[in-house]
């Protein structure tokens, strides 16, 4: 077939012409029956862009990577023109679009069509300070894309949305992309900021999003269910990102310096179930509020509770700005995993209006674990089981400095057990404080009946190593399957909090391999007792020799 070469009238580049018979592929996979060959070339398909007829013959235009240029069509991106019917008429080219740098201006939304399916826009590049950057930007306040019904598997690269056209615009883009139709959207090194309601907002599933960057709108990304995200930052505006189904996966994630919260884990309606995502490597940040609010928010409702959530590996950070923030708070939400997180509050530099609250506090919420975490700062209880809270596990954690600076009276209780029979489980765990203040304790449990408490290690100036408010027959009113240190003194279990009827085996003295203040049931004085390496003898809880 000949070929020739031609001036473009918008671009004045010289782009080359095959004489052709038919016409590229169509887009449309739901084509019936199933498109074999393409079409023939008609006068009708003569644009003057893709299609000529010269001398009576037709020709296409050579498409590297079957994509065209959007200034082919006449846009602009001189952040001027309106360049809304040239991108939407190469978009219904059907072929990948490609946008050279400038600032493209869309005054009106473009619905990407189901034939655009696997098909993608691109841009020349996605720089943070919008330099040497495609930019797709607005005028007034409209949404930019919107996917149609049928769209799927439809990638955007490489550009910048921006709600507002300039620094000193006084009006913006409502939403970036609107996929409340269509899924299968994959993101990659796009940013989006400055939208007044959504930088994506998304209604369907198995969306794809890798290092991108969506700052200041006011909800950064909604996202649905079975999709993955990596790679990203998320940050201020009221809520940088929202989890609205189920089945995601988050790897290498930062969310930050949000109004309301950085994170909110929570069901679309009371239609959308919520199971089963996995986040790794979260980065959270502080919540702007001069009232308590919290980084993440996992908040079912009375029809679909969230469950089956787990979070790993991550940091977790209160330090700077003048703000009351928690951490973690869990409502309807059940099977939550904290694991190998490292916490860091406010500790010793908050103040009476700029504390950390609460590493997690949970309301109507149960089987909770918390394992392997190091828990710095935290002024008030670091874990709140609130009422009807069930089954919580804490495993293997250090409490450092925690329920110290602020709290008052059992505000300093690490661990706060509200519900009677809460079931809780404490065990292996560090507490720990080195600044000497006498208020944080380990525990506060409404019944010792709700507590399994074993083999924690405490190091604390304060008495009290876990406080049941129905006993009160002791001013130390502590019990303890382990040890802990007040000073030089070990002490171990109150006798009276804790009687023989709990301890169904029991245990022959040990006379070799003993452990400071270990402590063990005898089965012949009928109580607990504790070995004292100072002097070498077995003392019971009030410290006699027996």
């Amino acid at each position: 077939m000949a070929t020739i070469e031609l001036n473009d009238q918008f671009t004045n580049e010289w782009t080359v012409f095959e004489e052709a018979e038919y016409k590229y592929y169509d887009h449309n996979p739901n084509a019936v029956p199933p498109l074999i060959t393409p079409p023939p070339i008609t006068i009708d398909d003569c644009d003057g862009i893709i299609y000529k007829n010269i001398d009576d013959k037709y020709y296409r235009r050579v498409l590297v990577d079957d994509t065209v240029n959007v200034k082919w069509f006449g846009a602009k991106g001189d952040g001027e023109t309106d360049d809304t019917e040239a991108i939407k008429n190469a978009i219904e080219s059907f072929h990948s679009v490609r946008f050279d740098r400038g600032q493209y201006i869309i005054n009106s939304t473009i619905e990407i069509p189901m034939e655009f399916s696997g098909l993608s826009i691109s841009g020349s590049g996605s720089d943070i300070w919008d330099k040497n950057s495609t930019i797709l930007t607005t005028k007034n306040s409209n949404t930019l894309f919107r996917g149609a019904v049928g769209l799927n598997t439809f990638k955007i690269s490489n550009l910048i949305f921006d709600g507002k056209h300039n620094s000193n615009a006084t009006t913006s883009g409502t939403i970036a992309m609107d996929f409340t139709e269509g899924g299968g959207l994959i993101l990659d090194r796009v940013v989006v900021k400055n939208f007044s309601e959504y930088g994506l907002y998304s209604k369907r599933g198995l969306l794809r999003i890798e290092n991108c960057y969506f700052r200041d709108n006011k909800v950064g990304a909604q996202i649905y269910s079975d999709s993955s995200i990596s790679n990203s930052e998320f940050a201020a505006g009221d809520i940088p990102l929202r989890l609205v189904a189920g089945g995601n996966r988050l790897v290498n994630v930062w969310c930050n310096s949000g109004k309301i919260s950085c994170l909110d884990i929570e069901p679309l309606d009371t239609n959308t179930g919520h199971q089963n995502t996995s986040i790794t490597n979260l980065y959270i940040g502080e919540v702007d509020s001069p009232t308590e609010a919290y980084a993440i928010r996992i908040r079912g409702n009375d029809i679909k509770r969230v469950q089956q959530v787990q979070i790993s590996n991550s940091f977790f950070v209160h330090a700077t700005g003048n703000s009351i923030n928690g951490l973690v708070y869990a409502d309807k939400a059940d099977e939550i995993i904290l694991n190998g997180i490292n916490v860091l509050g406010k500790g010793l530099y908050s103040t009476a209006n700029d504390y950390t609250s609460h590493f997690i506090k949970g309301i109507n919420s149960n089987r909770i674990t918390i394992s392997s975490s190091v828990i710095n700062g935290i002024n008030k209880n670091a874990i709140y089981q609130g009422s009807n809270c069930y089954d919580w596990e804490i495993f293997n954690n250090t409490f450092n400095n925690c329920g110290d600076h602020i709290a008052v009276n059992d505000e300093g209780a690490n661990i706060y057990v509200a519900e009677t029979l809460g079931r809780t489980s404490v065990i292996g765990n560090k507490f720990l404080v080195a600044s000497g203040s006498s208020v944080p304790y380990a525990a506060y449990v409404s019944s010792i009946d709700s507590l399994n408490w074993d083999s924690n290690f405490i190091s604390y100036p304060n008495a009290i190593i876990v406080k049941d408010p129905t006993y009160t027959g002791s001013s130390e009113n502590n019990f303890s399957g382990s040890f802990y240190r007040n000073g030089n003194d070990f002490k171990t279990i109150n006798k009276a909090a804790l009687t023989a009827s709990y301890f169904d085996h029991g245990f022959i003295r040990p006379n070799k391999n003993l452990k400071h203040a270990q402590f063990f049931y005898d089965n012949n004085l009928r109580k607990p007792i504790w070995y004292d390496g100072l002097d070498s003898t077995w003392k019971d809880s009030t410290g006699t020799v027996v």
